[in-house]
């Protein structure tokens, strides 16, 4: 079974993003793996919580830009795993997709302008762009 990334940056997206993996998942059953990356918040807050309570923040926030689809999937009985990472978005997602070998990364926005070119436009902008040079490196690795 082929395993399926839908990050999900901005509530926003939730709606459009669960569409995509219930139509995949119709087509041929798929492992979907919904994704939110939180941002790490500065140290000069974080360092008033303690490990398990910033857990619990990010956890929560993860959930909360999710929800649409997670609501969306498991109306439509569609099977999902939900994480919620913290780092960098776009290299997150990337490495999130390498790790759990996904076969497809689910993508809201369409690369655009000139800031995509050099991965500097939107998350999914940045994502294409790593992947791309994940790619192009990934042939001289085995030599």
């Amino acid at each position: 079974m082929q395993d399926i990334l839908v990050p999900i940056c901005v509530p926003g997206e939730a709606r459009w993003a669960a569409e995509q993996a219930i139509a995949m998942y119709r087509k041929q059953p798929v492992r979907i793996h919904l994704l939110n990356v939180q941002r790490p918040l500065p140290r000069h807050v974080s360092r008033f919580f303690g490990g398990s309570d910033l857990h619990d923040f990010h956890r929560d926030a993860g959930i909360r830009v999710m929800e649409i689809a997670i609501r969306a999937l498991d109306e439509a009985g569609v099977p999902h795993q939900d994480h919620v990472l913290v780092g960098s978005p776009a290299e997150t997602i990337v490495h999130f997709a390498g790790e759990h070998h996904c076969g497809e990364v689910v993508l809201a926005n369409e690369p655009g302008g000139v800031l995509s070119i050099f991965g500097l436009g939107s998350i999914g902008s940045q994502v294409r762009h790593l992947m791309q040079a994940h790619a192009a490196d990934a042939p001289s690795r085995g030599t």
